[in-house]
C-alpha cells in the first residue's frame, strides 16, 4: 500500500484552506481600504502563504512518515488481526474514536477466531479418535477373512482400513510434530513393508516389480514415510491399465540428497491435469473411473513438506507415471 500524495493531502484540508484564502482576503481588502503601501501588502501576503504552505508541508511529511510506519507495521505482522494492540494511540478526538472502533473489531475477531480453533481443535480430537479407535475391529476383520482365506472380502477390508487410515492422517496432517519421530531408516526394509502391505493388489494386478539401489539410509519419521510411501504405490495400482503392469523403485546417492523414485507403466496423467495432482480432492479429467479421493497425492504432498522432503511428479499420458522423493542430507546423515 502507498501512503498518499501531497494534493490528496491537500484534497483533505480543502475547507481549512479556503477559510485561510477568505481570511487572507479580508485582510488584504482592509489593508487597502486603509490605503497602505501596496509593497507592504504585497510582502504581508507572501509571508503569510511561504508560512502557511510550509506548515502543510511539514505537517504532510510528518503524517506521512506516521502512516508509513503504520503500513510497515501491518504488513510484518503475520496475525493482522492484532494490528490494534501495536498501533499508536493517537492524540486528536476523531482518531482516538477510530482506534477505539478498530480495537472493538480487532478484539471481536479475535474472540470468534478463537472459538472456531476450539471447536476445530475438539473436532480434529474427535475424528482422530474416531479413526483410531475403528482401526481395531476393521484389522481384525481383515485377519478373520485372511485366516478363512476369504479374500474378495479381505480386499474390502482392506480399503476400508485404508480409507480409515487416510483419514485419521489427514486428522493429524496439521500437527505432526505431536507425533512426529525422526530416526535413522533403512529405504529397503520400508519398502518392503509397504510392498508387503499391498501385496494381494499387486497380484491382482500381475505387477511385475524391480527395485534399484534401494538399500539407503535415510534419517525421517518411520510411519509417516510408511504413509507417504503407501499413498505413492497405491495411487500406481489403480492407473495400471495394461496387460503387462511394471514398478520399478530406485534409489539414488548424490553429495546432498537421497533421491528415492517410483515408476509405474500405467495410463499416465495428461499435460493438463499433471500440474493439478497435488491439489485437494483433484482427481482428473479422465480418471474418475478409478473411484479415487483426490486426497492420497495431496496428504503425501503436504506430509512431504512437513518432514522436510520433496516430492515431485512426472509423468506421460499413457506411459508411465514418476513420483520422486528427495531426501536432503543434514548434518545427522554424515553422522
Amino acid at each position: 500500500m502507498e501512503v498518499v500524495s501531497f494534493l490528496t493531502f491537500l484534497e483533505g484540508k480543502i475547507s481549512e484552506l479556503l477559510f485561510q484564502i477568505f481570511f487572507l482576503s479580508g485582510i488584504v481588502f482592509l489593508l487597502i481600504f486603509y490605503d497602505v503601501d501596496s509593497s507592504f501588502i504585497i510582502l504581508s501576503a507572501v509571508l503569510f502563504l511561504s508560512a502557511q504552505i510550509s506548515f502543510l508541508w511539514f505537517s504532510f511529511q510528518k503524517k506521512q512518515k506516521d502512516s508509513q510506519r503504520i503500513i510497515n507495521l501491518a504488513d510484518e505482522l503475520q496475525e493482522s488481526y492484532y494490528i490494534s494492540d501495536i498501533l499508536p494511540k493517537p492524540g486528536d478526538p476523531q482518531n482516538k474514536a477510530y482506534y477505539y472502533a478498530l480495537k472493538k473489531a480487532c478484539k471481536a475477531m479475535n474472540d470468534k477466531i478463537s472459538q472456531i480453533e476450539k471447536e476445530k481443535q475438539e473436532y480434529e480430537e474427535y475424528v482422530e479418535s474416531f479413526a483410531h479407535e475403528i482401526k481395531i475391529p476393521i484389522g481384525a476383520l481383515s485377519l478373520t477373512f485372511d485366516n478363512t482365506k476369504n479374500y474378495a472380502l479381505k480386499k474390502e477390508t482392506d480399503k476400508l482400513y485404508r480409507l480409515t487410515e487416510q483419514m485419521l492422517y489427514y486428522a493429524r496432517s496439521e500437527s505432526t510434530e505431536k507425533d512426529y519421530f525422526v530416526k535413522k531408516l533403512n529405504l529397503e526394509e520400508v519398502i518392503h513393508n509397504v510392498i508387503l502391505k499391498f501385496r494381494h493388489d499387486l497380484i491382482d494386478h500381475k505387477v511385475i516389480i524391480e527395485t534399484h539401489a534401494i538399500d539407503q539410509i535415510v534419517y525421517t519419521d518411520e510411519k509417516w514415510l510408511t504413509f507417504i510411501l503407501s499413498q505413492i504405490i497405491q495411487n500406481s495400482i489403480k492407473y495400471f491399465d495394461k496387460q503387462e503392469n511394471k514398478l520399478t523403485i530406485t534409489g539414488q546417492d548424490n553429495d546432498t540428497n537421497i533421491i528415492l523414485s517410483i515408476k509405474d507403466n500405467g495410463c499416465g496423467i495428461s499435460s493438463s491435469d499433471l500440474s493439478r495432482v497435488f491439489e485437494k480432492g483433484f482427481t482428473g479429467s479422465d480418471r474418475s473411473k478409478s473411484n479415487s479421493t483426490g486426497v492420497g497425492l495431496y496428504l503425501a504432498r503436504k506430509l512431504s513438506f512437513r518432514l522436510g522432503l520433496k516430492l515431485d511428479i512426472a509423468s506421460e499420458e499413457k506411459e508411465y507415471t514418476i513420483l520422486q522423493i528427495t531426501f536432503p542430507k543434514g548434518t545427522v546423515h554424515r553422522i
